[in-house]
């Protein structure tokens, strides 16, 4: 009954399907405002705006399905390590002249009792880090649809005014081939007219094909194929507020609300739990308690059973070097990741900033300049007092100072999307060309 018992107890410490998720599904919640639960084949039924595609990607990306799958694992492992493994049973049979003798020992090895404190502090942390890990990487991945979604919407205004550019380019170049054919402009005009045609029309095929490779960005984080990834999209980037942001509290407050800290800090709990068990096993590798029963001839004596492992020749030292280097490297790994974390809200900070003050001095300066200069020219053009290249060159250069403020509004909104997943206690990690 005792064994029975304690089986019993063991079996019970097994984590359910919801004790191990529903700590994540509140911590993604309540930082990103989505419950994972969307529809998305009404989603897709609609065009799709940022908040659409971020609640697709959190019900639908298979990677965040394999990272919160990571949590079936370490609540296996917080089961395996409160377990005592196998009784033992060693059975003996001899005969001889004056008669028989057989003895029965059942030992349980009850070390793990020893070292159960250990043990079952490193597997809560191991879960720990496990839930860390799945709630940032849902959230960092709301964060990069977010990213990408406005990359998206911005890869569809410029090809807009790469349109608009090509068909003021294929104006100007159309007009002076007229004019070549009645003689009055030179081979050396009409080369340059033409060249900047098929250079805008460059512009304009490298702009569609920049759409399509963004939509497929967004297909791999939405987990979309097939027919479904036919949707449309609706929204425009967003001009930037009258008031820069508020960024100075931006390194505490992702220190603060760091995930990825969480998780560092449980992994160094677990090591250093893992090498305190090792050690305890090194010098006590086994201890086992039990029953003996010894039947001489029919006269049955019973008494207890006591194993230890003494290491004589085996006192584990490699083990025991492993869980220490384990215990080393978490360390060095979490001090890693906070000054790393520190340096990208250092960064994250300037670039949202230099965004900003780029983007505003765009929209109040270079962009009216343009328009009074393409203003400018039409009156001029009007009066006759300019010829239709002007106006042409002065179009197609307020366009081009267009798109150089849509990538200024990209830059600030992918910066600020970053500040958020911050606050909300994930880094976005960067590839080597500096994408997300």
């Amino acid at each position: 009954m005792k064994y029975l018992w304690l089986v019993s107890l063991v079996v019970a410490c097994v984590p359910s399907h919801h004790e191990l998720r529903d700590p994540v599904e509140a911590t993604i919640t309540e930082r990103s405002g989505f419950d994972r639960k969307g529809n998305i084949s009404a989603i897709l039924a609609k065009p799709l705006d940022a908040r659409a595609a971020v609640a697709i990607a959190l019900a639908n990306n298979a990677r965040l399905a394999a990272a919160l799958d990571d949590l079936g694992i370490a609540g296996g492992e917080l089961a395996s390590a409160l377990g005592l493994g196998p009784l033992t049973v060693d059975g003996q049979l001899r005969w001889s002249d004056k008669g028989h003798e057989y003895e029965v020992d059942a030992v349980q090895n009850v070390i793990g009792l020893v070292t159960a404190p250990r043990r079952r502090a490193a597997a809560h942390a191991d879960l720990a880090a496990a839930r860390a890990r799945a709630s940032a990487a849902a959230l960092e991945l709301a964060a990069r649809t977010e990213i990408a979604f406005g990359d998206f919407i911005a890869a569809q205004q410029v090809a807009e005014l790469r349109h608009t550019a090509f068909e003021a380019a294929d104006v100007a170049a159309t007009l002076r081939e007229r004019m070549h054919t009645a003689g009055n402009t030179t081979d050396l005009a009409v080369a340059r007219d033409r060249a900047a045609r098929e250079q805008a029309r460059i512009d304009q095929a490298r702009a569609e094909a920049a759409i399509e490779l963004r939509r497929e960005t967004l297909n791999a984080l939405l987990g979309l194929s097939g027919d479904q990834t036919t949707w449309t999209a609706t929204g425009e980037l967003a001009a930037p507020p009258e008031a820069a942001p508020a960024l100075d509290d931006l390194e505490p407050a992702s220190v603060a609300a760091s995930l990825e800290l969480a998780a560092g800090r449980a992994r160094t709990e677990a090591t250093a739990n893992r090498l305190g068990a090792e050690t305890t096993n090194a010098f006590l590798p086994e201890l086992g308690l039990g029953v003996s029963v010894i039947d001489r001839d029919g006269d049955i004596e019973v008494g207890p059973a006591v194993r230890i492992g003494i290491p004589l020749f085996d006192q584990r030292a490699g083990e025991r070097a492993k869980a220490r280097a384990a215990a080393e490297r978490s360390e060095h790994e979490l001090t890693a990741t906070a000054v790393e974390l520190r340096a990208r809200a250092r960064g994250v900070r300037v670039t949202a900033l230099a965004a900003y003050r780029e983007a505003r001095h765009l929209h109040e300066v270079v962009l009216p300049l343009r328009q009074t200069i393409v203003d400018q020219t039409l009156l001029h053009y009007n009066a006759m007092d300019a010829d239709p290249f002007e106006l042409i060159v002065a179009r197609r250069d307020l366009v081009d100072a267009g798109q150089q403020y849509l990538e200024a509004l990209r830059h600030y909104a992918d910066a600020m999307t970053e500040v958020t997943a911050l606050r909300r206690g994930v880094m976005i990690r960067r590839s080597d060309d500096g994408q997300p």
